[in-house]
């Protein structure tokens, strides 16, 4: 083009916001010159700028571009259920309409059947698929979701994200204890190997959520020298994001469902119960803090862990601080042991942000805590009712 990059670097200069967004437009084809711009366009002080530089590096800025996007704001990166346009409603029978929504909300087993069975689902991204306690068959009925949605991996072939389990009604989750039974995911997994998000909610400490055939390992409890029964990772090559919404979770269960091979992974969120904090055993965590699997996570978030300080402590001594950008503890019990450790950690800066909400901090912490190089989130510390996943 005439004048090359330079040229495109002094139309950047411009004091004119459409000038400087045109130029951001032609810096894409200059390589990595071009990318080196529109990451500088990032700190511009225009808004609108930003909004374009950020348009143009998700969709041609390749790994460099995404790296950049990770330290900039990481939440633009992470796959949610934003990512799909949802009908605001609940699913009525005339809702599938082709292409205009591809994400929906289906609350009973009969919608369930429904959507399933009807040809335009094809065009459906994304399910949120809520059952109630109140279901009379409520251990029972999440394992008839899993069957209905496995059976129906011809007819839901662009499915990207799908939500299974309770339904949660914000202002009282925390006091409500759930009474459907997490069941088995592997045919989940291997029914859709496309699936780019999975939240499970729900009590999964009754059954094996993770059945296969697979090599038995064995994983040590150090606390009572006990060991956790683990199966072989169970591979999927697209899940960028993976949360655990449990009201209680077994050991086992934690054991396996963090040994899951899951190369794509940006994003893992872990609760451990809804009211009362839970014991989280850190030799579970193994293959997550390694980074054996897990090579892209740049999200952890675990809640209600009754050993926060301890958590903290391993965490930030392992190598996945090499990649990580968020990290979230929240809804725990941490001491001043771990608030050392997270001080005195020099990798703790190179996160985009930490959130230490609802540890019952006291404000001298949270002070010294604020100092840090990275954002710090650090609220509601003596309240019951914060709850940053539903923001």
């Amino acid at each position: 083009m005439l004048g090359g990059i330079e040229a495109v670097k002094r139309r950047f200069k411009s004091e004119d916001e459409e000038v400087r967004i045109a130029a951001l437009e032609d810096a894409l084809n200059y390589g990595d010159e071009g990318l080196d711009l529109l990451i500088e366009a990032l700190k511009d002080d225009s808004e609108e700028v930003k909004d374009y530089a950020v348009s143009f590096l998700q969709e041609r800025g390749g790994e460099k571009g995404k790296q950049a996007l990770l330290n900039y704001n990481p939440w633009i990166i992470f796959t949610s259920f934003k990512t799909w346009k949802c009908i605001s409603d609940y699913y009525s029978y005339d809702c599938i309409s082709g292409r205009t929504y591809n994400a929906y909300l289906v609350s009973d087993k009969k919608t369930l059947k429904y959507v399933t069975q009807d040809s335009k689902s094809k065009y459906l991204k994304a399910l949120n698929c809520y059952m109630s306690d109140k279901d009379p068959n409520s251990k029972q009925v999440f394992k008839d979701y899993v069957e209905t949605i496995v059976n129906s991996q011809d007819i839901l072939i662009n499915l990207k994200a799908l939500l299974i389990g309770d339904k949660c009604h914000f202002a009282n989750i925390k006091y409500i204890k759930s009474n459907i039974i997490v069941s088995n995911i592997v045919p989940l997994l291997k029914a859709y190997p496309n699936l780019e998000l999975l939240h499970i909610r729900g009590r999964m400490d009754k059954e094996d959520v993770l059945k296969s055939n697979s090599e038995i390992l064995s994983i040590c409890n150090h606390h009572d020298n006990s060991t956790v029964t683990v199966k072989s990772s169970l591979k999927h090559e697209s899940l960028k994001t993976l949360i655990i919404d449990a009201d209680g979770i077994s050991d086992s269960n934690l054991a396996k469902l963090c040994n899951l091979n899951l190369p794509s992974l940006e994003y893992l969120e872990i609760w451990l119960s809804r009211s009362n904090l839970n014991n989280i055993n850190i030799d579970s965590l193994a293959p997550i803090l390694s980074s054996k699997y897990c090579h892209n996570l740049a999200y952890l978030g675990i809640r209600k862990s009754s050993n926060t300080s301890e958590l903290a402590k391993a965490i930030i001594k392992s190598p996945i601080m090499k990649n990580l950008k968020v990290l979230e503890l929240t809804d725990g019990n941490m001491g001043s042991g771990g608030v050392i450790a997270l001080l005195e950690s020099p990798e703790i800066n190179n996160l985009h942000t930490l959130n230490v909400s609802g540890n019952r901090l006291n404000q001298s912490t949270i002070e010294q805590l604020s100092k840090l190089d990275c954002r710090v989130i650090a609220e509601s510390q003596f309240s019951d009712r914060y709850y940053t996943v539903w923001e």
